[in-house]
């Protein structure tokens, strides 16, 4: 009874290690081997464990035969394990895996449906004892030839210290995985041969060297992993990339941080050229000129086709005794630190415009105050000609007339104002001066204010296709904000003059998510390079022909929006649209 309830002691113990294993890092290759080496070992423990509990010979020949599932892969998967981990890729051992795997894909459906490797149960006074077929030579060689070799080369495949965690590690691994081997081929071959009653003990002797494992590994920190190779439980904790490229320019290990970076699997990134993500890295380091420790600014190229920019290290030299197996980077995202460089450079160039704008804003606002002034006058002369026309009870085109003479002067004062606004945004670049504080406005209200102005400069049949929330407020200055929507949706009306009347489409909508407002405007225009797309907030870059654009449209929306706590993006597809999302702070509800 005892010895049943170690078998499936053996079982419980393999399973949990390998769902440790996977839950650690299942996409590292050789915790998934060991994971299904572990598991291997744990179906051949529950084998055993039904074994000894059957009565029916014809039951222990099907055990015996479902049994072959997992021991003969057992030594295959613990060899490739091993030779993944040391980083031997050109070890005769790996040369060899793949022989040995169709062998075994071969060898496994004959002995689980034929009595070629397992022919016949006979009982004994512990259970059952075994009777072999011919095909028995060939399946224990799937599983002995590998580990053989792997264990014959031990030495040679990791360089061990003299001391500490790493060498008991391998000392563990060494002779457990030796007396697992030994041990099986006693009692499961040799001594049935000669018909000598035994129990079986491989599968608990490999637990234990799992639960070894996982002891050492609690221990001192680290795996058994060799110097030709990194040391993962270090390097995965790094936010940077590192990557092992060999002589030949490929990818021979990365760590997760890399892994990211290019959004692959390590399955699939492996073995390729490093040229895939990172064109510029093998050239810069095979360069004839000196090596020097500066940095090299590079961009990596990722999976779906972005480009990141990053700063690589020095190569460093990765030896194996005399021989080169290749050259280590150190590669760090830059794109962080280059958006801060660009929100510096559009700052600096801003503050540039204010200052320059202001020895022109007094020259500016000198004549539109007059003009607005005198505008105030005409509406108050316009107003006493309107009710001098009311009381002569003039027919109803006059009357229409003189309404639409009242509102035209009212847009003109309202432009002047605007006018107003625009200087003093531009000014405001400087960052010099007080700002008005905050009010709640409606931003349903504001995009409605702007769309009256930008449906001015559209083509005739183009309507702006509004989608509006009347209960989202903002706390904002309502003409900023307007200038802001006005500037987009201006720039989507200038996108669409090159497509033919019906197919031109403009769409602004407002909505709230999460405490914030959004504002999206899209149209299905020209669209904009993705190398422009970089600096269409610089001040005075624009897309437009010359003469139409300033450049500064974008750049005071862009400096709007930031100085409301709020973000602007750009999308855009050339010949297909462009898509523009503002986000902004809600008001609170005691605000609005």
């Amino acid at each position: 009874m005892a010895f049943v309830l170690l078998k499936l002691a053996s079982a419980v113990v393999s399973v949990s290690l390998a769902a440790g294993m996977l839950a650690r890092d299942h996409e590292l290759k050789a915790n998934r081997l060991l994971a299904a080496f572990l598991l291997c070992n744990a179906y051949w423990a529950v084998g055993e464990f039904f074994l000894y509990q059957t009565k029916d010979p014809e039951v222990a020949v099907a055990l015996y035969r479902a049994m072959t599932l997992g021991w003969v892969p057992l030594g295959l998967l613990c060899a490739h394990a091993s030779v993944t981990l040391s980083a031997m890729d050109r070890h005769p051992v790996t040369r060899l895996l793949p022989l040995c795997y169709v062998g075994t894909a071969f060898v496994l459906p004959i002995a689980f449906f034929t009595d070629w490797v397992i022919r016949d149960a006979e009982p004994i006074s512990m259970g059952w004892r075994v009777v072999f077929g011919p095909g028995m030579i060939v399946a224990y060689a799937l599983m002995a030839t590998p580990l053989l070799g792997v264990l014959g080369s031990w030495r040679s495949m990791l360089r061990l210290a003299d001391s500490g965690g790493q060498l008991l590690l391998a000392r563990v691994v060494f002779f457990g995985v030796s007396g697992a081997l030994i041990c099986g081929t006693a009692t499961a071959i040799i001594l049935p041969v000669f018909k000598i009653e035994t129990v079986g003990l491989t599968t608990t002797l490999v637990a234990a060297v799992g639960l070894a494992v996982a002891w050492t590994l609690r221990r001192f920190g680290h795996s058994l992993i060799s110097a030709e190779s990194f040391s993962r439980e270090i390097l995965d904790t790094l936010e940077d990339g590192v990557v092992l490229v060999d002589e030949e320019g490929r990818l021979r290990d990365a760590n997760r941080a890399f892994l990211r970076m290019i959004g692959e699997r390590e399955s699939v990134a492996i073995g390729q050229p490093v040229t895939r993500w990172l064109p510029g890295l093998v050239k810069a380091s095979q360069t004839t000129e000196p090596r020097s420790l500066a940095p090299t600014f590079l961009e990596l190229v990722t999976r779906v086709g972005e480009n990141v920019p990053l700063v690589a290290s020095a190569p460093v030299a990765c030896m194996n005794g005399r021989r080169s197996v290749g050259h280590a980077y150190l590669l760090r995202d830059r794109r962080e630190i280059v958006s801060l460089q660009r929100r510096l450079i559009v700052s600096a160039r801003l503050a540039a415009v204010g200052d320059l704008s202001k020895a022109i804003s007094a020259s500016i606002n000198e004549p539109v105050a007059q003009i607005r002034e005198e505008f105030e006058g005409l509406a108050v002369d316009w107003e006493t000609i309107g009710d001098l026309l009311e009381w002569v009870e003039l027919e109803d085109d006059c009357r229409e007339a003189a309404d639409e003479g009242k509102e035209l002067i009212e847009e003109c004062v309202e432009g002047v104002d605007r006018i107003f606004s625009i200087v003093r945004e531009v000014a405001g670049f400087s960052g010099e001066g007080e700002q008005e504080p905050f009010a709640s406005h409606s931003l349903d209200q504001i995009v409605r204010r702007a769309i009256r102005v930008a449906q001015v400069q559209a083509p005739a049949g183009l309507e702006i296709d509004a989608r509006l929330d009347p209960d989202v407020k903002i706390l904002c200055h309502f003409a900023e904000i307007e200038r802001v929507v006005t500037n987009l949706l201006v720039n989507a009306i200038h996108a669409l003059e090159s497509r033919p009347r019906g197919r031109a489409h403009v769409v602004v909508a407002v909505a709230a998510q999460d405490g914030r407002a959004l504002l999206h405007v899209e149209d299905d225009g020209c669209g904009i390079d993705a190398s422009a797309i970089e600096r269409i907030f610089d001040p005075f870059f624009t897309t437009k022909p010359v003469g139409k654009g300033t450049g500064l449209g974008l750049a005071i929306s862009y400096h709007t929006v930031k100085a409301h706590g709020g973000e602007i993006r750009v999308s855009s597809i050339p010949n297909q649209g462009t898509s523009v999302a503002v986000e902004l702070p809600r008001a609170p509800l005691e605000a609005s």
